[in-house]
């Protein structure tokens, strides 16, 4: 049995649970720069009160089985995105504090939006520079780090962070459609008609720009050509369909969520078959940087229990809290 496949295969289950669930709370957070009504904003924070705060988890649980499966991409990879990640984790707690001062604060409220917003936004951007930075190719010294911590801010990593961020805004606006109110809804509209193209344009950007600057790219392209064909033609499908969708007064919400839902998986599948079977992309391969086989046996069978919980716990919280955010909010 080949066990850092295994465990490969959970890191990237981790890393899409966190894209998919904690992508749209942030990218209802960014949307707040956007709304200036109050009350809109209130029913904005409201529609992700009761699920924002437990989706980060995968997030750590992505970390722990980098650390412990596959420790030599941990000691290069971390160096390498100090930068990104610091503030990525810092605006992740700061999002945790606006939060609740908004809550309760009566005179502030307006600038713990902002602080909410700004938080959400950052995080995106930051975890955009990661994906700009793996893609464009990390520096290695045998099994140390030897580039620069600023490689991370190069112009193409900073337009992937664009991107992530517009991808994040997309779902973010397919659940606000899904469970705001009738102001919530038409606000969640007007920007489903142009958000999603803007992501499909900055991806196929960053695809075209990506495939200049590392050649290991393309090869891994042609590699898996009908597979990314098939992603292709999701991710854009997806795009049109939830354009299409927002100029209906009688479309389902759930399906343009959906839509947005399946359109943000299509670029993490296509992502992850395209650095498939690297850890560190073009440099160190799942094999060559993991730790012993009985970690990995330790390692999944954690991850057997561990993963049923937290499944159960997601399903539970979006069951009670289902349906359309009520007027007063959940609390």
């Amino acid at each position: 049995m080949d066990l850092p496949l295994l465990s490969a295969l959970f890191l990237f289950f981790a890393l899409t649970m966190y894209v998919m669930l904690d992508g749209f709370d942030l990218g209802v957070g960014a949307l707040l720069l956007a709304q200036r009504d109050e009350r809109v904003r209130d029913r904005m924070v409201d529609a992700i009160a009761p699920t924002w705060d437990g989706n980060e988890t995968w997030l750590i649980m992505a970390a722990l089985t980098l650390l412990a499966g596959f420790p030599r991409a941990y000691g290069i990879l971390i160096p390498a995105f100090y930068l990104p990640v610091i503030p990525m984790l810092l605006a992740l707690g700061l999002r945790g504090v606006s939060f609740e001062f908004r809550h309760n604060s009566k005179t502030a409220r307006r600038r713990w939006d902002a602080v909410f917003a700004g938080g959400s936004l950052v995080a995106a951007l930051a975890q955009g520079l990661v994906v700009g930075g793996l893609i464009q190719g990390i520096d290695t010294d045998l099994d140390s780090f030897g580039g620069s911590p600023l490689d991370t801010f190069s112009p193409f990593c900073l337009l992937t962070g664009v991107t992530v961020v517009a991808g994040y805004a997309t779902l973010g606006v397919g659940w606000l459609g899904l469970k705001g109110d009738d102001l919530t809804r038409a606000f969640a509209r007007r920007h489903q008609r142009w958000l999603p193209l803007v992501f499909l344009g900055l991806s196929i950007i960053t695809g075209l720009i990506a495939a200049s600057i590392q050649p290991n790219l393309t090869a891994s392209w042609r590699h898996h050509r009908i597979a990314l064909s098939l992603c292709l033609l999701a991710f854009t499908g997806c795009a049109l369909g939830i354009v299409w969708l927002a100029g209906r007064d009688d479309a389902d919400d759930r399906i343009g969520f959906g839509l947005a839902l399946a359109m943000v998986l299509s670029a993490v599948v296509a992502l992850g078959l395209s650095f498939f079977p690297y850890v560190i992309p073009f440099r160190v391969t799942l094999w060559q940087a993991a730790s012993p086989a009985s970690t990995h046996e330790f390692l999944l069978i954690g991850a057997l229990v561990v993963t049923p919980v937290i499944l159960a716990y997601t399903t539970f919280a979006y069951r009670v809290f289902r349906g359309r955010t009520p007027a007063e909010g959940w609390y």
